[in-house]
Parts: C-alpha cells; structure tokens; sequence
C-alpha cells in the first residue's frame, strides 16, 4: 500500500540547557514542541504542493514523525550555539530543505543555508519560488543546545 507524500511543513525551533549533552538536546526538542516525538531524519525533498504551517502540529505522543532536523550542542561556556533551517519552495515543482548548525551565530549561519537551498534548485533545474530560513542561537551557561527542524506530516 502506497501512502501519499506528507502535505504538511512545520518549521520549528528550540534551544536550552541541560546537565548532558543528550539532555541539553532532549530540552531543546521540548522547547521546540517536538520532544514528545519519535523523529526520523529524512533528507530534504519537500513534496510538490506542501504548505507551510506556522500552528504546532497536533500529533498522539510517541508517534513515528519525519523531520528534517539539525542540531548542536557544546559544552564551553560562553560559546554561541546556533540551528538553522531553511524551506524552499519550488514553482510548480517539489521543493528543498537545507540545513546547518554549530558555533556561530545566525548572521552566519543563514546566508549559507540560503546559498545551498539557491545550489539546490540549481542542481535539479528547479524554479526556487520561496524561501524562509530561520534560526536559534544559544549561548552556552554549562551544556546546551540548539536545534531547528522541519516536521513533515499529513493533514
């Protein structure tokens, strides 16, 4: 049985601390309104025809959830941690999501995110018709972390 492509993009952010690198993730997932979610990574190919949703998804804890997703955690104080995610939409076509993270900040980080989502388009000789990036930095007290995703589903 064939199920149809997800229709449904929700981009999503989040950022925290904790006493481990895990937990500084695992807080940064709740923070973002994902934690309560078994996440699959998936690569970045958005289906033709997928909104953007800005409202949390309303999905049953411990569901199986695709995501694009990036991360990072660090455990020097001080250090600026940063997530970005960017969604390309493409005219009358599939469209692209690229991501980065790491130390940095999101003036660095959002312009490559948008040169790989233009190289993307490119590649595939596909219109780019939107972009949106956005991002989350977190400046590290003792273990912390940034994520940013983009949750795939079905409505």
């Amino acid at each position: 049985m064939r199920r149809a492509a997800p229709n449904l993009l929700w981009p999503t952010l989040g950022h925290a601390e904790g006493d481990t690198r895990l937990n500084a993730f695992d807080n940064a997932l709740i923070e973002a309104g994902v934690g309560h979610w078994n996440l699959v990574k998936v690569t970045s190919v958005v289906p033709a025809g997928a909104s953007l949703v800005e409202a949390p998804l309303e999905i049953e804890a411990g569901a199986v959830v695709p995501a694009v997703l990036t991360s990072v955690a660090s455990n020097r104080p001080g250090e600026l941690i940063t997530a970005c995610v960017g969604v390309g939409l493409g005219a009358g076509c599939h469209g692209m999501v690229m991501e980065h993270s790491g130390p940095g900040t999101p003036e660095e980080m959002e312009p490559l995110v948008r040169r790989m989502l233009h190289e993307s388009f490119a590649r595939r000789r596909l219109e780019l018709r939107t972009m949106i990036v956005h991002s989350v930095s977190h400046s590290v007290e003792r273990v912390g972390a940034s994520i940013a995703a983009v949750v795939l589903w079905w409505g």
